[in-house]
């Protein structure tokens, strides 16, 4: 399977077989990177509501006509029915100023949950229903894992709800031995295990 990064407020992945993971990139370069691969997007996988990661989720989802896919715990904020709970001042003025169209979550994935034969992990902390999303060896993990350095890292702490939990999760994640971490920020993590 090939995997396309396309930059933006933060990474989006776009597979080989169809699938985007988070929608932080603009529509525009979304749908410029799947003519340059001859690829149609049948699913958009969100890892968490952040708007770094759904900002474009409503125009991608309208414009590849796809299933959007988020865990159950993220689905009502996705969907605009409840707010957000925000780690701190910054991400909460952050939040006020930026605007987000909301989307429908079409698929409500429960941790273990397989679509496409990508396994939903529930990664809670960073957000409390951060999800990522195992496919063979390779990790997409929104911010539940971050690169810095080459490495991975844990998420911010003044964006992240729950420390003791996300590193909970980060450990969780690293002990799937994944051969790939994609991540929300940063680059392509190369465990090679």
């Amino acid at each position: 399977m090939e995997v396309y990064i396309i930059k933006g407020m933060s990474n989006s992945y776009l597979t080989s077989d169809g699938v985007l993971i988070d929608a932080g990139a603009k529509a525009d370069n979304v749908i410029k990177t799947t003519k340059e691969h001859g690829i149609g997007i049948k699913y958009l996988f969100i890892t968490h509501y952040h708007i770094d990661h759904i900002r474009y989720a409503w125009s991608i989802a309208k414009a590849f006509n796809c299933r959007v896919v988020a865990s159950i715990p993220e689905s009502a904020i996705i969907e605009g029915r409840e707010k957000p709970r925000n780690a701190g001042l910054l991400q909460s003025l952050f939040s006020s100023m930026v605007r987000v169209k909301s989307v429908n979550v079409d698929i409500k994935v429960n941790d273990g949950e397989a679509i496409e034969g990508y396994r939903a992990v529930y990664a809670p902390g960073h957000t409390p229903g951060s999800t990522a999303y195992l496919k063979g060896d390779l990790l997409f993990s929104g911010d539940a894992v971050v690169e810095r350095g080459g490495k991975p890292a844990l998420p911010p702490r003044m964006f992240t709800l729950d420390v003791g939990k996300a590193t909970e999760s980060f450990n969780k994640l690293l002990s799937l031995r994944p051969r790939t971490i994609y991540p929300g920020h940063g680059s392509p993590i190369s465990l090679g295990t």
